[in-house]
């Protein structure tokens, strides 16, 4: 399996999350091909790495507005 841009935005919608752009492009970079060998992403092994890119890759805190500072 391979993840593509549009793919990617259904799992951040079923997953209720949003990706940064520095995370977007890690995943679509690792799993925008297969890895080769013969070997092909699984489900699993796409949603464990994301998981990870994620913790690795943090989102910045959101700006607050100026009132509730």
């Amino acid at each position: 399996m391979i993840l593509n841009r549009k793919k990617l935005r259904a799992w951040e919608k079923s997953a209720h999350i949003l990706f940064t752009k520095e995370q977007e492009a890690i995943i679509l970079e690792r799993f925008g091909t297969e890895p080769g060998d013969g070997h092909e992403w699984s489900e699993q092994d796409i949603a464990e790495q994301i998981r990870k890119i994620v913790r690795d890759n943090p989102a910045p805190p959101p700006k607050l507005p100026d009132f509730l500072k």
